[in-house]
This record gives C-alpha cells, sequence and structure tokens, in this order.
C-alpha cells in the first residue's frame, strides 16, 4: 500500500505570470504603423523600379504586418487572467502565434524562391537609383521596429515578430548593396539573385520559430532542462530523498515552465513536518536551479 501527501509549491499567483504580457502591447502597435507605412513604398517603389528584390521585401514587410497584428493579439489573449477551466489563463496563444507566424514565412519563402528563379530566367530593367532610396527607406523602419520590441524577445510570441523584423534587416542591407553594384555595372541579375538570397533568410529564422513553438506545443521538455538533469541535480544536493517518481516538465508558453513529480524520502519514518519541510527545500530549490515557474510535488511513501 503506497500513502500519499500532496504539496503543491508556486512561484507565485497567475499575476506574476501575466502582469507582464501588457507591456509589449503598444511598442507591437507601433511597430504595426510604421511597418504599413514602410510595406507601402516598398510595394509602390518596386514597381515604378521594376525591382523585385523590393517587391519581395515589400511580400516580407506584410508577412511583417502579420506577424505583428497576431503577436499583438496573442499577447493580449495572453494577459486574460485565469479562470476555472483556463486555469494557465490563455498563455498557450502566444505559442499558437509563433506557430502561424512560422508556416505563413515557409509559404512567403517558397513564393520569392520562385518568382526569383523566373527573374533570373526573365531578367527586366531595373532603375537603381530609385531602388536604393527606397532600399533605405524600409531600413530605417525595420531598425525602428526592433528598437520599439528591443528588450521583449522572452515572449515567443514578440519574437516571432523580432525574427520577421531582423530578417528584413539583413534583407534591406543586401537590397541597397545590391542597387549600388547594379548601378555600377549593369548587372540585372543580382536583383533576382537577391531576393532569393532574402527567402534562404526567411527560411533560416521560420524554422528556428517552427521549431521552438512545436516543442512547446508538444509539450516537449524545453532545451535547458531534462529529466536526467533534475534527478543528478537531487541525488546530489538532497540525500534525504530517495527518489524522484513520475517527473513530468513541460512548457505553457517559452517563459512558464511547469514541473511536477512524486517525491520518495530515503526514511519514510520521518515526522509530517520534517517530511513536508524537505520538500518545500526542494521546490525551492528547483525553481532556482532550472527555473521552474509551477512546480507541484507530491510525497509519496516507500512501498
Amino acid at each position: 500500500m503506497t500513502s500519499h501527501q500532496a504539496h503543491e509549491h508556486g512561484s507565485g499567483g497567475m499575476e506574476d505570470l501575466l502582469h507582464h504580457r501588457n507591456t509589449p502591447l503598444k511598442r507591437l502597435w507601433a511597430s504595426l504603423a510604421i511597418t504599413v507605412v514602410g510595406m507601402a513604398i516598398e510595394i509602390v517603389g518596386g514597381l515604378l523600379t521594376g525591382s523585385l528584390a523590393l517587391l519581395s521585401d515589400a511580400g516580407h514587410m506584410f508577412t511583417h504586418v502579420f506577424a505583428l497584428g497576431i503577436s499583438a493579439f496573442a499577447v493580449r489573449l495572453a494577459s486574460q487572467p485565469a479562470c476555472h477551466h483556463r486555469t494557465f489563463g490563455l498563455l498557450r496563444a502566444e505559442v499558437l502565434a509563433a506557430y502561424t507566424n512560422a508556416i505563413f514565412l515557409f509559404a512567403v519563402t517558397a513564393y520569392i524562391a520562385y518568382e526569383g528563379v523566373v527573374r533570373l530566367l526573365n531578367p527586366v530593367e531595373i532603375f537603381t537609383g530609385e531602388m536604393l532610396v527606397v532600399a533605405a527607406v524600409g531600413l530605417v523602419v525595420n531598425i525602428l521596429s526592433i528598437i520599439l520590441l528591443h528588450g521583449h524577445g522572452k515572449n515567443i510570441s514578440v519574437r516571432s515578430a523580432v525574427a520577421h523584423m531582423m530578417a528584413d534587416t539583413l534583407s534591406s542591407v543586401a537590397i541597397i548593396v545590391g542597387a549600388l553594384v547594379m548601378a555600377r555595372t549593369g548587372w540585372r541579375w543580382i536583383d533576382p539573385l537577391l531576393s532569393i538570397g532574402i527567402a534562404g533568410v526567411i527560411l533560416l529564422w521560420a524554422w528556428g520559430l517552427f521549431r521552438d513553438s512545436t516543442r512547446i506545443l508538444m509539450e516537449v521538455a524545453p532545451s535547458h532542462v531534462n529529466t536526467d538533469d533534475v534527478e543528478l541535480f537531487v541525488s546530489a544536493e538532497y540525500p534525504d530523498i530517495a527518489s524522484l517518481d513520475r517527473i513530468r516538465i513541460w512548457s505553457i508558453t517559452e517563459d512558464v515552465v511547469a514541473f511536477s513529480s512524486d517525491v520518495v524520502l530515503s526514511d519514510d519514518k520521518k515526522s509530517q513536518r520534517a517530511a513536508a519541510a524537505i520538500v518545500e527545500e526542494l521546490a525551492a530549490g528547483l525553481k532556482a536551479r532550472f527555473h521552474f515557474t509551477e512546480t507541484t510535488l507530491e510525497l509519496r511513501l516507500r512501498e
């Protein structure tokens, strides 16, 4: 017969998990407004100059609008308090937003790469002076957006939007360099080649975002900890604990990690107060070492 004593330890109420969610909202909306203006300028500039690289960058900037919009919506949802049936609130909305952004980026990458190959086979005249000016405007827009969102990268939804911005900043720099080279050499093939390169950069960012959001949705343990790490830590630091059973580690969103386990003591003759103190100490140690947000431990007697 096994005896159970439930013990739960939390690092704070849901308010502690949610209070910072509203912080990036205003910055997200401001970045969205700037990006819409920059996208419109690049679309007009791409059509007037004949630059596929500019139009590709405008298409990428459209994904920013999509990313920023969905991220702002997700952060707004995630800031909602928990209730009787949403015990972690809507924190997973951030992960769903990041996953959606990644899928959308894959589609954009495929389209840009296709158009780049078509343009390589069928070059067109490009007005490099105007292309240079518009690319510079796009660069300024992206830099402003990154500055606005700087410091909020721990939120996976915001990080997905920043990933868009970083990729497009590199794209804008590449387009500026390409425009300068084309102005001196007349090599029109540089423009579609740049667009294919931009697609490759977008693909790299999208894959990282897809990987991280999928890990959370599949409830895989976060990359910084696994069950072996926890067991080694407990065996080295807590001699009163014989073992941990039924260990579970999962993420609600990127910065909210939950842990649960049965705790078996080496000496099951300890008083209830002494046993509870050991479990309390373990909960605090796990939080300090592995940064678990929610820890649930159940004290179980040895069979």
